[in-house]
């Protein structure tokens, strides 16, 4: 690989910050609107919808309501400006590096998957809300109240905490998708995916561990989805690329 020369590390620099100022505008744009037309009514909607029956919301300073709506605007605008994040990402890798060579993603594929991806993390992000978010909420309210204790909630910590989870489990749903591009490209082999599983195991509760409560329901709750939709993932690559997975287990003898 030859060294760069100085005009090609000016052209690198220069287009790299024409990339970030659009990723800035991408933010900033979405923060704007989301802070004045969305943040209130999401936040009330997560406040109606999980807060336990008997909890408290206070806020305990009084720029806390002020900071968490810059919060969540700022994350609304982070995902909104995620795909084309990803997009330089790949593109600088792959035009950079050798770290890609074997991941090749036209504009069709990569249309199939953005759909596929943002059905997957809207998907898993729904029962987060709808299913495990409720339950978890209740049982440790459940918890607190059994223990006589009264909850109160700080309205950052709760809106905080109900946010993070639902992006994990976002995340998590679109494990699948991530394996299939990658087994498929080569980049991963499924018998690497197999031989590591236990080590999977390990740190998807690991994981549950570092962001939940520290009792084993909670971490439970977090890690069993992750543990299935890695199965979900590997059951999903054995049916759809059969033949290379065989090809990888049995390569041909030149």
């Amino acid at each position: 690989m030859s060294d760069l020369t100085a005009k090609e590390i000016a052209e690198i620099l220069l287009g790299l910050r024409k990339k970030l100022m659009r990723i800035v505008a991408i933010i900033v744009s979405v923060w704007a609107v989301s802070f004045t037309f969305v943040t209130d009514a999401l936040i009330d909607k997560i406040k109606n919808d999980l807060l336990p029956k008997g909890a408290h919301i206070v806020y305990q300073y009084p720029l806390e309501p002020l900071i968490l709506k810059l919060k969540i605007s700022l994350y609304l605008g982070i995902a909104v400006a995620m795909p084309y994040i990803v997009k330089i990402v790949y593109d600088t890798l792959k035009n950079r590096t050798e770290l890609l060579n074997n991941l090749n993603i036209s504009k069709s594929k990569a249309v199939v998957y953005l759909t596929v991806a943002t059905v997957l993390f809207s998907s898993g992000v729904a029962y987060g809300y709808c299913i495990m978010l409720p339950i978890f909420l209740k049982f440790l309210y459940q918890l607190a109240v059994q223990q006589g204790a009264s909850a109160y909630y700080s309205i950052a910590e709760f809106v905080s905490f109900v946010v993070l989870m639902l992006v994990v489990f976002g995340f998590v749903f679109e494990l699948p998708l991530i394996l299939y591009v990658l087994v498929s490209n080569g980049v991963v082999k499924y018998s690497t995916l197999t031989y590591y599983r236990r080590h999977f195991y390990v740190a998807f509760f690991v994981i549950g561990a570092v962001i939940t409560p520290p009792d084993v329901f909670t971490q439970l709750m977090v890690a069993v989805p992750m543990v299935m939709f890695f199965e979900i993932s590997l059951l999903t690559i054995r049916i759809l690329l059969r033949g290379k997975i065989y090809e990888d287990m049995h390569p041909a003898s030149g």
